[in-house]
């Protein structure tokens, strides 16, 4: 076996950037040193080559579940964002970023209003698409830059890196509106949605439980707030 019959019954090794490059430097070191291989020489580095392809594939594959294995431990399944665990991550690696390069940002929190009593009136199901399709929202009003993860059940988090406070807020001001604004067909009735949202900045330093813990805060005394000026309405008209 000549070193042309070698290349040529093994280019499917080629295929692999990693043996490929390796099969390229033996060629080079074997013609530097002037070596000489008879057909039992070829054989054996066909072979070797061949079962460095193997490995190297059987660890891509590996490689491959691993990722998409975690993929799978931050993700929502119903909506296909991330989860908790994917927001506390995707936090972690902002906040690290924000302490080197001295960033800056806002972490946004987003409750549905009068969730439960959709899912008693119209059931789980129209529970469910509503959840589906403020996610949609969600991920058509950020940038690539940006994250948005479901943390239960009709509460969602909203990372807006790279921004001031005040444009934070102003985006996540225009998100409450988009979600307020919209509705679903669902079984031939228009179910209207409406959401609380809350807000906090952060910067260099931040503490990722208690930034979580005064957007939570935020949240619930803007819901707090919306649901008195509902009252105060409807005290109004009942006048």
């Amino acid at each position: 076996m000549n070193e042309a019959l070698f290349l040529e019954e093994d280019q499917k090794v080629a295929i692999n950037p990693y043996v490929s490059g390796l099969a390229s430097q033996l060629m080079k070191t074997a013609a530097r040193a002037e070596m000489k291989f008879d057909s039992t020489g070829w054989q054996l580095i066909s072979e070797v080559l061949s079962y460095a392809a193997a490995a190297e594939q059987r660890m891509s594959e590996q490689r491959d579940r691993i990722s998409y294995l975690e993929n799978l431990s931050i993700t929502d399944e119903l909506t296909g964002i991330t989860n908790r665990r994917g927001l506390r991550r995707f936090l972690g690696t902002t906040l690290a970023s924000v302490n080197r390069h001295k960033e800056a940002g806002v972490l946004g929190f987003i409750d549905l209003d009068g969730f439960k009593q959709i899912n008693d009136t119209y059931g789980h199901l129209a529970g469910d698409t509503i959840l589906r399709h403020v996610s949609h929202i969600l991920k058509n009003a950020i940038r690539p830059t940006d994250e948005v993860s479901r943390i239960s059940g009709d509460e969602f988090a909203i990372v807006l890196t790279r921004c001031t406070s005040e444009e934070g807020v102003e985006r996540l001001t225009q998100i409450q509106t988009l979600i307020n604004s919209s509705t679903i067909n669902f079984g031939g009735i228009d179910i209207p949605i409406e959401c609380s949202i809350g807000h906090h900045p952060f910067a260099q330093g931040t503490d990722p439980s208690k930034l979580i813990e005064q957007a939570d805060l935020s949240m619930y005394k803007n819901k707090s707030a919306r649901k008195a000026e509902k009252q105060a309405k409807a005290l109004e008209q009942a006048i």
